[in-house]
């Protein structure tokens, strides 16, 4: 096994490391061992249960793990409460107890739920994030925000639940195909946008090394991408403040995503359109200066980011807009950049210069 790379996350009695590597997944039995009898269940989509289960699950048998497997459903569409009540019925029915773990296998999505399920299974139990996609690793996976979705949103039902442990396989990153390797591009880009204007020249100077999968490569991005989130939500855990930076994009984005028939658009892509109207609307304000949101326009157009996104109606996007849970007073927290490198919560951002940000977003993307 090669090098491992990682980060701890010290959150008190919360604290756990995340583990970056190549096939990490094939190593976790060793990794992360079981007390004697311990019980596990990896959650997983069928299709990413074909490409990684097998040898994850002979990994923890050899371990020691008694470990069990189940299906749900791939993609936005399965996270809900349906599903969630049905993966605690199941894990009822075989018996789990508080000392079980979940692992949740696979991107943002099933990170979300499983996490979910595991907060509120037996009022909480242990589960740890085994992230495939870009986007999970380098965001869903970290944090420990868990959620499921409304008709009428995005991660309108959700907890704080810390994972016990993140273990990030660089291996999965080389099957991923390459509109999800480009929508997780979209969360690394807002990463170095909100704290890290080295980083954002990284990328600029390597992307084609990133979209070439490079191992080196990605490891780094990887380490670099979880320190940042990490530096920030050990100040914020719960997310009454500083935390807010890392839903930059994110306001007009599931907008766009809720907006979307059948979640079409990737949550990285709606972030990028989301970003990219925050920059305008930043720059509008006078907080933001032109040449940066020009800069930030550019890279997302080279990262593939700016083009070939379904159609989105626009009136379902502002009335998604307009049921934001930050919202109060027809007013909004929104973070917004600053400079390439830099970003501020501001408390008073009225709900009508967002919406206006949004659609013309929008009509630039049709």
């Amino acid at each position: 096994m090669n090098s491992l790379t990682k980060v701890h996350v010290p959150l008190a009695a919360a604290s756990y490391d995340i583990t970056i590597g190549a096939t990490v997944h094939e190593h976790l039995g060793r990794l992360y061992p079981p007390r004697a009898g311990q019980r596990g269940c990896v959650i997983a989509p069928q299709n990413v249960m074909d490409l990684y289960a097998g040898r994850l699950l002979d990994s923890l048998s050899a371990g020691g793990w008694e470990v069990e497997l189940l299906p749900v459903a791939d993609g936005e569409a399965a996270k809900n409460l349906q599903t969630a009540e049905q993966l605690c019925r199941r894990l009822a029915q075989m018996a789990f107890d508080r000392g079980s773990v979940l692992f949740a296998l696979g991107g943002g999505v099933v990170g979300d739920l499983v996490g979910f399920v595991a907060a509120i299974y037996l009022r909480g139990i242990a589960f740890v994030q085994l992230p495939t996609t870009l986007l999970a690793q380098v965001d869903a996976s970290v944090g420990g925000k868990v959620a499921v979705d409304l008709p009428e949103g995005k991660n309108l039902i959700g907890a704080f639940h810390q994972p016990d442990d993140v273990f990030i396989d660089t291996v999965p990153l080389n099957t991923l195909p390459d509109r999800q390797l480009r929508s997780g591009m979209a969360e690394v880009i807002k990463h170095a946008v909100i704290a890290d204007a080295e980083l954002f020249s990284y990328i600029e100077a390597n992307l084609d090394r990133i979209y070439g999968r490079e191992p080196a490569t990605l490891e780094h991005l990887l380490a670099r991408n979880c320190q940042i989130k990490v530096d920030i939500i050990v100040q914020d855990p719960y997310d009454t403040g500083l935390r807010s930076l890392l839903n930059l994009g994110h306001t007009v984005g599931h907008a766009v995503e809720a907006a979307a028939a059948d979640w079409a658009i990737h949550h990285g892509e709606a972030v990028a359109i989301g970003m990219l109207a925050e920059a305008r609307l930043a720059v509008q304000l006078g907080i933001c200066q032109q040449h940066d949101l020009d800069r930030l326009q550019n890279l997302l157009g080279k990262a593939g980011l700016q083009s070939g996104i379904p159609e989105v109606d626009i009136d379902q996007a502002t009335a998604a807009l307009r049921r934001d849970k930050k919202i109060a007073d027809q007013t909004l927290r929104l973070p917004l950049m600053t400079a390439i490198g830099s970003a501020e919560v501001f408390e008073d951002i009225r709900l009508n210069q967002l919406d206006t940000a949004l659609r013309d977003a929008l009509q630039n993307h049709k």
